[in-house]
Order: C-alpha cells, then structure tokens, then sequence
C-alpha cells in the first residue's frame, strides 16, 4: 500500500486530490480514501494541474525555457503541483459490505493505493459467470469479476465499443464461462457474421471449438455440413493438435416452417402488408409464403379476393425477397428441423452458434428475429401453461450484433412518425418474466431507442467512438 496523495476537493461523487511528488497516477486506477472507520474507494478519471502563477510570470517563465534558460519558481511546491480527478464508485463500512456511496471524504484525507484485501471487499466475484479480472490503471489485477447469471440475463447487457475494442473476444469470454458451468443453467445464442468464433478469427487464435467443454456443451449451425449429426473437427497448431468431436446442424430451414410472425416482428412491415401475410396464411395455409414469392401480382390480387391493395402487394413481395435472400439460408424441402433442434438445444442449456458470413443483411435479420421470437414464444406460453416446466428451463441470452439496425429509432420509426414494435423491443420490456435476456452489442449507443439503454441494467462500456455516445449511456444508468 502506497500514499499517493491528499483529498483538496470534493463535490458530489467527484473527488478532486493533490498527487504526491514523484508517484505516478493513471486513468482508470482505483485508489482508496479511509475517513473515519469509512473506506472510499475512487476511480480516476482525469487529471488537473493546479497552477498558481500570474500570467505574465507563466509568460516569463515559458520564454526563459524557449531560449534554454533554466527556471526557478519560488514556492514552487505551494504554487505548482498535480491533482487528480476521481469518482466515488463504492463505499466499505465497518461491517466489510460494500455499498453504493451515501457520503464522501473529509478534506485532507489520505488517498492510498489498494491491497488485494481491499479489492477483494468489493465483492465482485459473487457470481457463477467470470467475464474477466479488475483493471486499475493499465494492470490487471488478480481479482476476478463475475456476474450472477440467474439476476444479469433477464434484466439484458447492453456492450458498447468501436471496431477492435473486444466486443467478440467479451462474447467468447461469456460463452465459454457459460459452458463451463456443470448444470446447464443458462442457454446462450450466437449470431457470427465473421466466422470468428467457432476456431478463432485466424489460424492462430482459439474459438469455442477448442474448448473441450464444446463437445458436449456446443451446437454448432453451419454451411459446412450436410446433416444433424456429431462432426469431428481437427485444428493443427505448431507444436499440437485438437481432435473435438461436435454436434452439428447445416445452416437451412424449410420455408414452410416460417410464420407470418416471423416476418412482422422484423418491423418491416406496414399494417396494410401485415394483413396480406395473415389473409395469405389463412387462406393458401403451409405455402402461403411460396405463393405470395412466386405468384404475380394480379392473381394474388384475385386469389384473395380483391381485399389488399395491389401496391401493398407488391411492396410487400419485395420486403419479403429482401428478408428471404437467395436461398442461402430460407430453402424449400429441408428434411431437419431446425428451428425445433435449436428450441430443444435451448432447453438442454446449450450455447448455439449460427455461423452465417454469407448471410446479407436481410437474411441476418428474419434469422435472428425469429429465432428470438420463437424462444420467447416457447418460454411465455410454457410459463402460463405449465410453469413447473417453465422453472427448469435455463436463462436464455440472445446476442444482437449490430443492435443498432434493430433499436434505433430511425428503424423502429414508421413513416407517419409512430413508433413500432419489433421483437427485440418486446423482449427488452417483457422479456425478464420469462427468463429471457438479450445482450445488445452495438458501435453506436446513441442510436439506440432509450427504454432499451434504460433497461440494460448491466452494460459494459469498451471503448467509443464519441463522447455523445458514452453521455446517453451515463444518463440512463
């Protein structure tokens, strides 16, 4: 333990202290006040010289050290010296809990670097989900943190970072404390566009298959295979190789699986063209979604009875096109299931990765949306219905990348202005009932729609791009 400086200010939750001479201070330390059988424990966050001196004499002096001149200032320990900013994040009575801060430091306190006992005071390895160790400065601390799944995956995660700042490294971290735990207790669903999880994002690097915990743990959904079956996977290193032998399930499903549902709560569709999908679906019945694709207009027009428009017929076959793509994913005559494999998978506590790199952004988004929709589904009507049965499903966490283009309001807005639901929406407001928790992982917070920030009670911020970005999380936290 070390005394790094004096407490000279304080407001609030803000801590403003005089740096001791010759001790280096970082952003992002933790440092600790005790005050009166009280501990304080502080993050910096910024620094402050205080400077004393009249301009002309900071003119003076600066030019003296122009021309190479040396420099006195008299009273300089009283006229120039270092501060720092700090935050109060936690208060420690007597008791040893620690608490939320209800009361701040005296003057002149002493401000002192932690010991490991104090870190492990904080209490931040209660959970049974380690995502990482405690950071202070630039150092890593021996001090794991760990969240409590059954409290944090409900009440959702918001992860805010630019490009390269760990988003998918946090996420790998999450799944593989997740299929680490004995009872599966949680279930968590991946969408990767980058094929970065699975072996790693290159050749050297590692991925859930790696894990031996995969073999059993893992439900792995990709182009690469052909049937549902176990596959066996070799990976080659320079000095080793990795045999894992993992359940697999090729990357399609049957269009006469989808539901009209499925594309509604994408929040593409108008009222007008939702009710062409529910007069279609009513009337045609399994192939209601091959008709509408591959019929013209007019017959269409005809076939339903002359009741929807024809402009919001044809608007709405190129929606549906948009979302379906090119037969990458949404194909006809697929003999496995696989919207009822993932649903089974959830229930046996699974963590399932959807690698899908060649997706197009329509095909990525009527595949998460109704893979969201259908767990929800499942989890909602299970409770109502059978709520012994509901209680032994696992915690269920969907990870929405670029979540964004799902929560923002420019996507959530109808062109009269009027906002609308789409399924991430609804699981953010009802999905803590159910035990149904999404994780929105997104560049861009600012965009997104403030109940969503608002209901994250968890969120981890990496580093962001602008300053907005960071503020609209702090407002509504």
């Amino acid at each position: 333990m070390v005394e790094v400086g004096v407490v000279i200010w304080v407001k609030g939750l803000t801590v403003k202290f005089r740096i001791k001479k010759g001790i280096k201070v970082e952003r992002g330390q933790l440092l600790k006040v005790e005050d009166g059988g009280t501990k304080y424990i502080i993050r910096v966050f910024d620094f402050e010289p205080e400077v004393l001196l009249t301009p002309m004499e900071i003119a003076r002096l600066s030019i003296k050290r122009e021309k190479g001149k040396s420099i006195v200032i008299y009273d300089k320990e009283l006229r120039l010296y270092d501060t720092a900013l700090a935050t109060i994040v936690a208060q420690i009575d007597d008791d040893g809990i620690p608490r939320g801060p209800s009361s701040v430091p005296s003057l002149f306190s002493t401000v002192e670097t932690l010991t490991s006992l104090d870190l492990k005071q904080l209490n931040l390895d209660t959970g049974d989900i380690p995502i990482g160790y405690v950071r202070t400065g630039h150092k890593a601390s021996e001090v794991i943190v760990s969240l409590r799944g059954d409290k944090v995956i409900p009440h959702h995660i918001l992860v805010s970072g630019v490009t390269g700042s760990g988003k998918s490294n946090l996420g790998k971290v999450l799944a593989y404390s997740i299929m680490k735990i004995r009872e599966p207790k949680y279930s968590l669903i991946i969408f990767d566009c980058e094929s970065e999880y699975f072996a790693g994002s290159s050749p050297t690097s590692f991925g859930l298959a790696h894990l031996p915990e995969a073999e059993e743990r893992l439900l792995y959904i990709t182009e690469e295979v052909n049937e549902f079956a176990r596959t066996e996977f070799k990976f080659e290193f320079e000095d080793y190789e990795i045999t894992r032998i993992i359940l697999t399930h090729p990357l399609e499903i049957d269009l006469t699986k989808l539901h009209p549902y499925d594309f509604i709560l994408t929040g593409e569709f108008s009222s007008p063209q939702e009710e062409l999908l529910w007069i279609a679906y009513k009337i045609i019945g399994e192939e209601w979604l091959k008709f509408l694709i591959e019929t013209n207009s007019s017959t269409i027009y005809s076939r339903l009875s002359r009741v929807v428009h024809k402009n919001t017929i044809n608007t709405a076959k190129r929606k549906l096109k948009y979302l379906l793509g090119n037969g990458y994913i949404f194909k006809e005559e697929v003999e496995s299931d696989l919207i009822n494999i993932v649903l089974e998978a959830v229930k046996a506590g699974k963590v399932i990765l959807f690698d899908i790199p060649h997706a197009t952004e329509g095909e990525e988004k009527l595949l998460t949306t109704l893979i969201a929709r259908r767990i929800f589904t499942l989890y909602e009507k299970t409770r109502k219905r059978e709520p012994n049965e509901w209680e032994s499903y696992p915690y269920v966490l969907i990870m929405v990348e670029e979540a964004h283009k799902y929560l923002s309001r420019t996507a959530l807005t109808t062109v009269r202005g009027e906002l609308r639901e789409n399924i991430f929406s609804i699981i953010s407001k009802r999905g803590r009932k159910y035990k149904v928790g999404a994780m929105y992982i997104t560049q861009m917070p600012g965009e997104l729609i403030e109940p969503v920030i608002r209901q994250s009670i968890t969120k981890i911020i990496l580093p962001l791009p602008t300053k907005p970005d960071y503020i609209k999380i702090i407002q509504y936290s």
